[in-house]
């Protein structure tokens, strides 16, 4: 999946440079198909933020995305962002993003998923100020600077940003429902007239996208691997595919997840698809 939201980003965006920020450097047969096509940056994340505590790396990486906009510049996109087109008509605006919602009338934060700016952005840098009063390691303050900080801001600051139509990235949503419509077959199809879809990889890997193969994604009719194929045609039935004692290990993994939670057990498979 990180292999082809980034290959359908240069495909369709066509950067003179595309980075990607790590502290710790991914491995494995897709890695090292994704890595030419990027400059690879190692980077210390941040652990504190004017003063205050970055505890998960998810809260470093929102301080890092912001920070490199600011520095250079450019688009961010997550990596689990599916590119649909080019993003010409954007790029003579000062900073740019779009809302997580259902619908027009339901906008409750905007997505640091996808962000375009002009260096120096004085939406960026005012949202960076911002984390002074940071306090996200708290459970019920989790996306208060990610997500719903920024919505406040567009709003006491349109002139700064440019906000797109809740479809333009983020629609589908990461609900259950939603997911199923992107990733399950059967579904009716998203007519995508949007920049890109995000892939809300942190709800959809565990049941859709940890053991993916070229051949699932040749054989399924989702919306999802219809967005895929394209991507991977030259690609092996088998390529990446993880070896059988691996699929044993990650079953069982997840199957004391779910004893843990109470959910029950489930039986072991090994078959690849």
């Amino acid at each position: 999946m990180h292999h082809v939201c980034v290959r359908s980003a240069i495909n369709n965006i066509r950067p003179e440079r595309a980075y990607l920020y790590y502290e710790y450097e991914p491995s494995g047969p897709w890695w090292e198909l994704t890595k030419p096509l990027l400059e690879p940056v190692k980077i210390k994340a941040p652990r504190e933020v004017f003063g205050r505590p970055l505890k998960h790396f998810a809260h470093r990486a929102d301080v890092v995305r912001l920070a490199k906009l600011i520095e250079h510049g450019g688009i961010y996109l997550d990596c689990d962002v599916l590119v649909h087109r080019d993003f010409d008509d954007l790029l003579d605006n000062s900073f740019v993003i779009s809302p997580e919602a259902e619908n027009a009338d339901k906008i409750l934060s905007l997505s640091n998923a996808v962000m375009l700016a002009e260096p120096s952005s004085p939406f960026a840098k005012r949202w960076f100020q911002e984390y002074r009063s940071f306090r996200g390691d708290r459970w019920e303050f989790w996306a208060e600077h990610s997500t719903r900080l920024p919505l406040k801001l567009a709003k006491r600051f349109p002139q700064e940003v440019t906000v797109l139509p809740y479809t333009s990235f983020c629609w589908p949503l990461w609900y259950e429902s939603h997911l199923k419509v992107i990733y399950e077959p059967g579904r009716s199809k998203i007519e995508n007239h949007a920049y890109g879809n995000h892939l809300w990889e942190t709800n959809a890997w565990e049941r859709y996208l940890e053991n993916l193969t070229p051949r699932h994604v040749r054989m399924t009719t989702s919306n999802f691997c219809e967005w895929a194929r394209p991507l991977i045609v030259d690609l092996p039935d088998n390529f990446g595919a993880p070896s059988l004692l691996k699929l044993m290990y990650i079953q069982i993994y997840y199957q004391i997840r779910r004893v843990k939670r109470g959910i029950g057990l489930a039986p072991v498979q090994t078959t690849q698809s």
